[in-house]
């Protein structure tokens, strides 16, 4: 698949530079939020065991990860913009199932199923088309518009204080001060649990998520 949207050289200082992930973590969306000039990198080689097919929800048992199956081959050494989801099994009724279960008790659910609903409604072909959908869900339940560029190539190092490509590593270190406690559904049986995808925030805060990354 191929995309058009580039970015010119004299815009990299003042970028934010990241790569579209499943139903960002809290973190990771406070970065897309506050963002000036959006970049999404897509042409590096694709990372198995990251956050660019998987979320992170709160569960009845705790911490539930939602992964979506891709195929993949490491010694073709695939592109992040080439990767193919794998549709075999119906992973998309698992997923909505799960987050329906987890939420159906939160303060906004019935505003905001609807939603999660629609996003599972096609099965989408390649990766990055679900990231970046379920980027714009989230954009739009905030009442937020999503602009964004793509890189047309790689570059190993960016003249720009704002690349958070290293972001979408599981073990990146979690800047403590963007996550603030709030409340969860399950949090007196399991306690707060920090930095779980957007999806735990907007069910619970619903449009009072804004204040929250503004603080």
């Amino acid at each position: 698949m191929e995309y058009n949207f580039l970015f010119q050289k004299k815009e990299i200082g003042m970028t934010t530079l990241i790569h579209p992930t499943y139903f960002p973590n809290i973190e990771f969306f406070s970065h897309l939020l506050k963002s000036k000039n959006l970049i999404f990198e897509i042409n590096d080689f694709y990372q198995k065991q990251t956050f660019r097919n998987r979320a992170s929800i709160y569960g009845s048992n705790g911490k539930l990860n939602l992964i979506i199956p891709v195929s993949f081959s490491s010694s073709k050494k695939e592109k992040l913009k080439d990767i193919r989801i794998c549709n075999n099994n119906n992973w998309q009724k698992d997923h909505l199932k799960s987050i329906q279960i987890a939420y159906r008790s939160s303060p906004y659910f019935e505003f905001f199923e609807d939603h999660f609903i629609e996003i599972y409604e096609k099965k989408e072909e390649f990766l990055i088309d679900i990231t970046i959908k379920s980027i714009r869900i989230i954009f739009k339940i905030l009442e937020k518009d999503l602009k964004f560029k793509f890189t047309s190539s790689f570059q190993d190092n960016y003249n720009s204080n704002s690349d958070f490509r290293n972001l979408s590593i599981r073990n990146s270190k979690v800047k403590t001060n963007i996550i603030q406690p709030y409340t969860q559904v399950f949090e007196t049986e399991h306690g707060f649990i920090s930095n779980l995808s957007v999806i735990d925030l907007v069910f619970n805060e619903g449009l009072n998520s804004l204040n929250y990354f503004n603080n």
